[in-house]
């Protein structure tokens, strides 16, 4: 019996020591479950994070108007932007390193010197016919740097206009230069004793004044450019008469024409009409007019128009309806072939002066004639034959039904 009762004790215990151990068993489990689902939560949680993470930076780089690459600590390219493509071409599978996709020495050198830490400053490299600048930043993970953000630009214009910016500076003093030492020299000869001379003092103080033109005209050509090109000139467009525009501008010259015998004819029938900014225009007449006869020795200036019914060719122009053709033709000295291509550039200047001992200007009158007329929508171009064979001036103006782009 003894026995018996030692048998259920054990089998008690048995039993009590199963229930715990099974009870511990299942309180384990659930903590592993709950663990388990915080773990993937947590996870969860940072895979949305980094998706919105890599959504936001993907978004910054098809936001940002500069060339954005990420070039890793092994020289792989992780990741690069629609600009940088634009810049550098489509990055291909085999093109896995800056140096492959770019063959930029400059950018690849750039990149090593910035993953050993060094603080680089900007540079230039040229990419075809594009001046590109480059800043390199490291990117560190833990105080170590992992990779490289690389950011490219197109600095071609900016870089074509601060050279032009230097070409005008250097230009403009060259012009200053020449009548003022004209001006120094003659009034240190009428100091001299020449101004109590009545025969030389007159030509000197015309020749003084003709300087003091020549200064005011630059003054007047610069500050017109420069309103013009900065889009701050106020185009007042109306229709106009173009045979009253062409007429009052001859008249204003008839004196230099008559001096020097040449004759001026205005051949614009007087129904013609245009819509332009008539101080604008003016100015084109007065420029073209009056280089033709500053150019001329004998013989006359014609100012013609036409308006094409159909496209009409006009040399090497063809020429759409609803503009008028403006010509301004000489009988002057001409001007070279090879050098038509530049005569509207700002400060150019073709050696003519020599030939009829005229001043040759400022080299500013065609530059500021050809921002007027593209300003109307036109353009404006030269014919010549050569020296001694004339010049025609063209240029196109909208009538006054055209329908053309807002000035």
């Amino acid at each position: 019996m003894t026995v018996w009762w030692g048998i259920v004790a054990l089998l008690l215990i048995a039993v009590g020591v199963q229930f715990y151990i099974n009870r511990k068993q299942k309180s384990v489990i659930e903590q592993h479950v709950s663990d388990n689902f915080r773990l993937e939560r947590r996870l969860a949680d940072t895979r949305k994070d980094l998706a919105e993470l890599n959504a936001r930076r993907k978004k910054l780089l098809a936001a940002s108007t500069q060339g954005l690459i990420i070039v890793e600590r092994d020289g792989r390219i992780s990741s690069a932007n629609k600009v940088a493509k634009r810049l550098f071409g489509k990055l291909r599978k085999e093109e896995t390193t800056l140096m492959r996709w770019t063959r930029q020495h400059q950018l690849h050198e750039l990149i090593e010197q910035t993953l050993a830490g060094e603080k680089m400053p900007a540079i230039f490299c040229n990419a075809g016919d594009k001046i590109l600048e480059a800043h390199a930043r490291s990117i560190k993970e833990n105080g170590e740097i992992v990779a490289v953000a690389l950011a490219v630009s197109d600095v071609t214009e900016l870089q074509k206009l601060s050279q032009s910016r230097r070409y005008f500076v250097t230009n403009i003093s060259h012009e200053l230069r020449t009548p003022l030492a004209s001006l120094q020299l003659l009034t240190e000869t009428l100091l001299k004793g020449a101004l109590y001379d009545k025969e030389v003092a007159p030509k000197l103080v015309e020749k003084i004044a003709a300087q003091v033109d020549t200064l005011s005209q630059l003054a007047q050509e610069v500050l017109d450019l420069s309103l013009i090109e900065s889009g701050r000139a106020p185009f007042k467009l109306a229709s106009m008469p173009l045979h009253t525009i062409a007429q009052t501008q001859i008249d204003h010259l008839l004196m230099q024409a008559e001096r020097k015998n040449i004759e001026l004819k205005v051949e614009i029938p007087e129904d013609i009409l245009v819509l332009v900014d008539q101080a604008m225009v003016n100015r084109v007449f007065m420029n073209l007019v009056h280089n033709a006869i500053k150019f001329t020795e004998k013989g006359g200036v014609t100012v013609s128009a036409q308006m094409p019914n159909g496209r009409t060719i006009f040399g090497d122009r063809e020429v759409e309806p609803g503009w008028i053709v403006v010509g301004i033709s000489d009988t002057g000295i001409g001007i070279p072939k090879e050098d038509l291509p530049r005569i509207f550039e700002r400060f150019y200047k073709v050696d003519r002066a020599r030939s009829v001992g005229q001043e040759s200007g400022t080299g500013l009158g065609l530059a500021i004639a050809k921002y007027i007329i593209e300003a109307h929508g036109g353009e404006i171009w030269a014919e010549a034959n050569g020296r001694a064979k004339g010049t025609t001036f063209y240029f196109t103006l909208p009538t006054d039904d055209i329908v053309g782009e807002e000035v």
